[in-house]
Formats: C-alpha cells, structure tokens, sequence
C-alpha cells in the first residue's frame, strides 16, 4: 500500500515559502516532531540530507550554517 505523505524535499519547499528561513528547530516545529519520536541523528539524515539536497541542486540557498532560504527556482516548483 502506498504512502499518502508528500516527500521530505516537498515537505521542506513547503515549509520554506512560509517562513523567512528554514533551519532543524523550524521544521521540527512545523512538521511536529518531537524528540521522543525521531532522534536527532534520524532527524539530521532524514531532513538534513533533504535541505543540502535541495541547497545543491538549487531549490534553496544556504544563508547561515544550517539555515536555508527558498529560491526562485524552488518558488517555479512548488506552484508548478
């Protein structure tokens, strides 16, 4: 049976277009998840992986250490 739930990378443009900057702590907050469910050596390969992914092919832009921006590009995707 199929997942209903939208890829990490979606997940995280999403979360991107509403905030300022994106960072661990944000999106922890946003997609509600506590410690107690996913640790934060789960969180950062999970996560983590999926916003350097996102930095390197474009979709956002690195503004500080492990805080991201969304892009024009990443904009183009999401609405598209």
């Amino acid at each position: 049976m199929a997942s209903n739930r939208k890829p990490w990378t979606e997940r995280i443009l999403n979360a991107a277009t509403k905030e300022q900057t994106v960072s661990n702590t944000v999106l922890r907050r946003r997609f509600r998840i506590p410690q107690t469910e996913m640790s934060n050596d789960e969180f950062n390969t999970s996560i983590g992986r999926s916003m350097v992914h996102l930095a390197h092919t474009g979709r956002l832009q690195r503004v500080n250490r492990g805080e991201y921006k969304i892009t024009k590009k990443g904009l183009r995707e999401i609405n598209a």
